[in-house]
């Protein structure tokens, strides 16, 4: 109920809202002035009449302070809720994405300033002239020459391969190059050189900082500090310019398979045969045991994940409950793993007492956890070697897919088989493929009564 309290020929109204996030009560206040030619009774009536529309107008726009700045929303949303809904590396990125490009711009903005219109400006912005970074490149590559990657690496926490790709030719953040320049007790622009990178992000980009973003109001909706999310109705940008994603067909997967054996790595060539057959993550497979593989039987269990973050590798669950899961596997499989285990006992005795021994099917020289970035870049490497398009080594799995669909499987079981949630997911990922076998069914039943008229 509104407190009403008249002052001189005024009436000072004040609605309770509950307490904000630090516990302080929230109270909006406003004045009434009845009209002059009215009574003090009648004047009294419509004060009562106004207070209770505007108590009414309050609740109904938000419960939470409205001078709440969106920087404080987001804090309270990561430190309060995130840190016990997400998984950590899902948890680090999605923050780094809000203050890489969100809060420079709404950062500042109180939230009664944050509607549908400025989530789309926001938006359009990234999409336009959102890629503000400087990038750094080495001086002389001989600063981080041979021997000296792992020492660096220890002194840093940055990830060997990062140190490797930097020294061949690849750039760097301002970050990684400041730890490095402080680890080798010089001065950054001493070693790096650094240039500005001002272009747009990509359509993928500001979709996965849309995910990353709507999740920080619908929660606070959801405590009811919100009245509506505004970035529900916001609109992504396109303009065409998402491009269709790029899958190799059977015909190029079969000549992968031709030279995949020209990797130096031997078992880097076996995991990679093994993404193309099963379909897997490569996060899902690096963090493989060989206690989850059952030759005999031809089947693995799919139950954990490799990510690595702040300089350490983790294990935890898969992505989605879904994405547990068994996996029957072809012979050539079978072959690759039993190839596979032979060749690290081997190099178990070769290294002796400097392997680590973690129990993982494939792994870095020395029984280290092999990391995702190292297994792209050699990926990409060999397949700009043979004039292939320029796919990821995640693109495997959507060929795996692909695959499937055109020999005609269940989505259902390839949903099962590739640890999705539900065929609709399934079915939206690949749905130009399951157009185009659309047609190939057509053709056939067309073929098929050819002979027959109508």
């Amino acid at each position: 109920m509104p407190s009403i309290n008249k002052r001189g020929n005024t009436y000072r109204i004040m609605v309770s809202l509950g307490y904000d996030l630090n516990g302080r009560q929230i109270r909006k206040t406003t004045t009434f002035t009845p009209p002059k030619e009215v009574t003090e009774g009648k004047g009294a009536k419509l004060a009562k009449a106004y207070a209770y529309e505007f108590e009414k107008h309050c609740q109904g726009m938000t419960n939470l302070n409205e001078n709440l700045r969106f920087s404080e929303l987001q804090k309270w949303y990561y430190e309060q809720i995130a840190i016990h809904k997400l998984k950590p590396p899902t948890y680090a990125n999605n923050r780094y994405m809000i203050n890489m490009y969100v809060m420079p711009y709404i950062g500042h903005l109180k939230l009664k300033d944050i509607n549908t219109a400025k989530i789309d400006k926001l938006f359009n912005e990234l999409f336009q002239n959102g890629r503000k970074m400087e990038k750094f490149w080495l001086k002389d590559n001989e600063t981080l020459g041979y021997g000296t990657h792992r020492s660096v690496s220890r002194r840093t926490g940055i990830c060997m391969n990062t140190l490797q790709r930097l020294t061949a030719g690849e750039s760097i953040t301002r970050r990684t190059a400041q730890k490095i320049a402080d680890a080798l007790g010089k001065n950054l622009h001493e070693l790096f050189k650094p240039q500005q990178i001002d272009k747009g992000l990509d359509v993928g980009t500001v979709k996965r900082i849309r995910t990353a973003l709507s999740p920080i109001f619908s929660t606070a909706v959801k405590k009811e500090l919100l009245a509506k999310n505004p970035v529900t109705n916001a609109t992504t940008p396109s303009h065409g310019s998402e491009k269709q994603k790029e899958f190799l067909d059977a015909e190029q997967c079969r000549e992968l398979l031709g030279f995949i054996n020209e990797l130096n790595n031997p078992q880097l060539s076996r995991l990679i045969k093994m993404l193309l057959f099963t379909g897997m993550r490569v996060n899902e497979l690096t963090a493989l045991h060989w206690e989850d593989v059952d030759l005999d039987k031809a089947a693995i269990s799919v139950k954990r994940n490799l990510y690595y973050l702040d300089g350490e590798y983790h294990i935890t669950t898969p992505k989605t409950k879904s994405s547990v899961r068994w996996i029957t596997l072809p012979p050539q499989v079978v072959q690759l793993l039993k190839e596979q285990k032979e060749w690290q006992l081997k190099r178990k005795i070769d290294v002796g007492d400097k392997w680590i021994d973690r129990g993982t099917v494939f792994t870095g020289m020395f029984g280290q956890f092999m990391n995702s970035h190292y297994i792209n870049l050699q990926f990409k490497r060999l397949l700009d070697k043979h004039n292939f398009p320029d796919v990821h080594i995640h693109d495997l799995r959507h060929a795996n897919a692909s695959l499937l669909i055109n020999m005609g499987v269940p989505v259902k079981v390839i949903s099962e088989h590739l640890g999705h949630k539900d065929t609709r997911v399934t079915e939206n990922i690949y749905a130009h493929i399951f157009n185009a076998t659309m047609s190939q069914a057509s053709d056939a039943i067309s073929k098929a009564l050819s002979d027959v008229g109508i």
